[in-house]
């Protein structure tokens, strides 16, 4: 009998064990809609509350319509909103920024990404219990394309982009000329993945614009995206409307973006791509692993005929997406949808 109790109670803190070595990922975008926590939110924060060894990626489009101005303050208690489900949570967070955040694309949005910077890590630093409230945590800093990187747990990296600087029309923060700011931008990502490859790290790119999408920003919106871009009619894209699509995939600059991220990404294995920017939750599975999870408090419709192969898509429940990242870059990946229990689409 002894020897059973001695064997119940080993097997026991071995399991405690290997649950402690599991570090989990949270992964909310487009949460910035409302003045009080919605139901994707608040689910989200009896998650965290209950998980404390994990980190929360807030993947952009913090606050609509057009980033954090101090002189509205609905965009503020909008930012708040997110920020205050966070008071007693004791794990990571990160925000990164989207589209909306820069000002929708507009001129002011360097100075609105700035300021969001100051007013999360301040808000952080004062009013939670976050590991990492006296550290970065608006990521990348100062308004650059990045790449940063954080190493959250033994063998998980997260890589942190901002998509929006390479479609982002006017003002910019740079080191150098634009040029410059790209090449090394490229040159050092690939550097980061290598190194993470040859450590036997997990990667997790954080960044706001998908690479695959089957959602509202894979439309092809033909022939008026050609006319403006490839015709003398131009003189309109530059007067405004190319503004308005280039956060679709079929962009010029978009694609560039996303030809040259995928030429890096291809050469590896380890890698888990995740953003938001369609109001949606889908995975999709080659060598890497890409997610969106952009329905923290907005929906959008996926295309009836798929652009893409995906392994998973939805779009009629709000909600967010859970990565479990294991030893041996082993990863669960579980769907959370307001209303209803979680579920595996990836173990």
């Amino acid at each position: 009998m002894q020897n059973f109790i001695f064997i119940y109670f080993l097997f026991i803190s071995c399991f405690v064990l290997s649950q402690n070595n599991t570090h989990s990922v949270y992964l909310i975008g487009d949460a910035g809609e409302y003045t009080q926590p919605g139901d994707a939110l608040l689910l989200l924060k009896k998650e965290l509350l209950f998980n404390p060894n994990s980190t929360v990626l807030f993947l952009g489009d913090n606050v609509y319509p057009e980033g954090l101005n101090a002189s509205d303050s609905n965009s503020v208690v909008r930012l708040k909103s997110q920020l205050q489900i966070l008071n007693q949570y004791k794990g990571n967070v990160f925000f990164i920024p989207g589209n909306h955040d820069w000002a929708a694309q507009k001129s002011k949005g360097l100075n609105r990404i700035i300021a969001q910077q100051k007013f999360v890590e301040t808000y952080l630093k004062d009013s939670t219990s976050v590991l990492n409230k006296s550290g970065q945590a608006f990521l990348p800093q100062n308004a650059l394309p990045g790449p940063q990187s954080v190493l959250i747990t033994k063998g998980v990296r997260i890589v942190f982009i901002d998509t929006q600087w390479f479609l982002h029309f006017h003002k910019k923060n740079k080191t150098g000329s634009i040029k410059k700011t790209k090449n090394q931008f490229y040159h050092t990502l690939d550097s980061l993945l290598n190194i993470s490859k040859q450590n036997n790290e997990q990667v997790i790119i954080a960044a706001h614009h998908p690479i695959y999408t089957n959602g509202n920003h894979s439309s092809k919106k033909q022939p008026l995206r050609f006319l403006i871009n490839y015709t003398p009619l131009k003189i309109f894209g530059w007067l405004g409307l190319d503004r308005l699509l280039s956060q679709d995939i079929d962009n010029p600059s978009y694609k560039k973006l996303r030809k040259q991220l995928l030429n890096i990404f291809n050469k590896y294995e380890n890698i888990t791509y995740v953003s938001g920017h369609d109001h949606n939750l889908q995975y999709f599975k080659n060598k890497n692993k890409y997610i969106v999870s952009g329905c923290g408090s907005k929906l959008s419709w996926l295309r009836k005929k798929k652009r893409f192969d995906s392994v998973y898509q939805s779009d009629d429940k709000t909600g967010f997406i859970k990565i479990s990242c294991e030893e041996n870059n082993k990863q669960k990946i579980e769907v959370y949808r307001v209303g209803e229990q979680s579920f595996l689409i990836e173990k």
